[in-house]
């Protein structure tokens, strides 16, 4: 499959998602929490409270894509298929849902569904700062063997709209061992690049064996730029994590150097260059 049509995909889940935001229901998406210990919920619209264009998740979703279409032509027509190019983009397909919970953009706690994923989710915004996420135990099988009724599945994300930073990490835990884990993050330099450092790993396979995996993604995307560096090992999902939002900047040959030091193997590495995407 080519990542356009991949990157269709993605569209079309998303617009899934904002479609659902008009229509009528009997009971509210979210509650607003009156328990002491959460913070109050503010009645004014915190637009301002923000810096920037980032006000909500899919803000931060949308400007990630920004970037990365700037080279999307280069990497559609590049002849191989690198699935990983495509991957941080899929974060933002959980995270978005947050945003439904709290429609008017208020501070204050918020629970509900989350409209894709079916279970409960809460977040919590402070101003320009969004914490959120998910702890829930699977009811049925899923479409893929490896989803088991019984799973704990576990997303603890926040974000930081004022610094561009976004971060989180997702498990699936059965039977007290955790099978699959994921860790993200992502910041938004001055001049609107992203740059993604990211993690996904597995203590199982497709025919439900045990066998670790680990893949690291780091990506910077923006205009008349694109680098990538893709790392493979075999610790599993108790692997270290990968850390840059601390840093001013994060370029290819240091996020190389980083995943080396981690114990990973460097499988695929590339720029984009007058419109071609060149794997070195």
């Amino acid at each position: 499959m080519k990542l356009k049509v991949l990157a269709m995909c993605i569209i079309l889940l998303i617009a899934l998602v904002t479609s659902g935001c008009g229509g009528a229901s009997s009971e509210p998406a979210a509650t607003e929490s009156g328990q002491a210990g959460q913070p109050p919920a503010s009645s004014e619209k915190t637009d301002e409270q923000s810096s920037g264009k980032l006000n909500t998740i899919s803000d931060f979703s949308e400007a990630w894509n920004s970037a990365y279409n700037q080279n999307e032509a280069a990497i559609n027509n590049y002849e191989g298929v690198i699935m990983e190019l495509a991957t941080p983009g899929l974060e933002f397909i959980s995270g978005i849902q947050f945003d439904l919970l709290n429609m008017e953009n208020k501070n204050g706690h918020f629970e509900g569904e989350l409209m894709m994923a079916g279970w409960p989710g809460v977040m919590e915004k402070d101003g320009a700062k969004i914490k959120f996420g998910y702890d829930t135990i699977r009811e049925e099988d899923g479409f893929s063997p490896s989803m088991k009724a019984g799973d704990r599945l576990v997303e603890d994300g926040k974000c930081d709209l004022s610094k561009g930073t976004y971060q989180t990490e997702s498990f699936t835990e059965r039977n007290g061992e955790k099978v699959n884990r994921s860790y993200s993050e992502f910041k938004q330099l001055k001049n609107g690049d992203m740059i993604c450092l990211m993690t996904t790993s597995y203590s199982i396979n497709a025919m439900q064996e045990a066998v670790l995996s680990n893949t690291c993604i780091y990506i910077k995307a923006g205009k008349d730029k694109f680098d990538f560096v893709i790392g493979i090992a075999t610790q599993g999902p108790a692997f270290e994590k990968l850390l840059m939002l601390d840093k001013d900047d994060l370029a290819k040959d240091e996020a190389r150097q980083m995943m080396e030091a981690a114990g990973y193997q460097i499988r695929d590495s590339g720029y984009v260059e007058n419109g071609t995407l060149i794997v070195e």
